[in-house]
């Protein structure tokens, strides 16, 4: 576990890196890793929770977490303080079932930065969208439309999402500029750890023709 303070206006600049770090983790999704992040109420203090199985090696081998560690010096008050801490309980089990949800969230979080490389790595090949606009199927022609959508997004906001390990709803908002914020849901199938299936619901009186 680390826990440490940072200088009031590099609060944002630190959450933004380690948002990068966890977007690397979807991507990858590495095993035997655990690994949360808190930011406290006072907007500053973060503190990190780590298990991995090959002794912190999974973090330290990925590209973000190098560029979060890169400056740390200049945005905290103080050195992190680290120490050793054993699970005592756990529920539900860590990881345990959530399989799916990861790859939902790491698509729609893609989407919302415009990361198309991301979005492409988390589809199957053979892959099912569905959303009120339009019906594909196969990765170039979903990616092909993914991508001219979102030129219109500004961001997304994810408010929740749940799952199991083959299946996922994730609810968020998704902010553009012609059409302003939409309240969105995708119901996403997985399979060997890509999406298979996607269908998008939102209301669509805004962005009718």
């Amino acid at each position: 576990m680390v826990q440490y303070r940072t200088h009031a206006a590099a609060a944002d600049e630190n959450q933004r890196l380690i948002e990068g770090v966890f977007a690397q983790l979807h991507r990858g999704q590495p095993a035997g890793l655990r690994y949360v992040v808190y930011r406290l109420d006072d907007d500053a203090s973060f503190v990190h929770v780590a298990a991995d199985e090959r002794d912190g090696t999974s973090l330290t081998e990925l590209t973000a977490f190098a560029e979060f560690q890169r400056d740390i010096r200049s945005r905290v008050q103080e050195a992190p303080r680290s120490s050793p801490a054993t699970v005592v309980g756990s529920y539900p089990a860590a990881g345990a079932g959530q399989a799916a949800v990861v790859v939902a969230v790491a698509f729609v979080e893609a989407f919302g930065k415009r990361d198309m490389s991301a979005v492409s790595a988390l589809l199957a090949d053979d892959v099912l969208f569905e959303s009120p606009r339009v019906r594909i199927t196969n990765a170039t022609d979903v990616l092909a439309a993914v991508t001219d959508f979102a030129q219109a997004v500004t961001g997304v906001d994810i408010i929740d999402a749940f799952g199991d390990d083959e299946r996922a709803v994730v609810v968020y908002d998704m902010h553009t500029g012609p059409f302003g914020t939409l309240r969105t849901v995708d119901h996403v199938v997985v399979r060997d750890g890509r999406i298979a299936a996607d269908t998008v619901v939102f209301d669509t009186h805004r962005i009718r023709a």
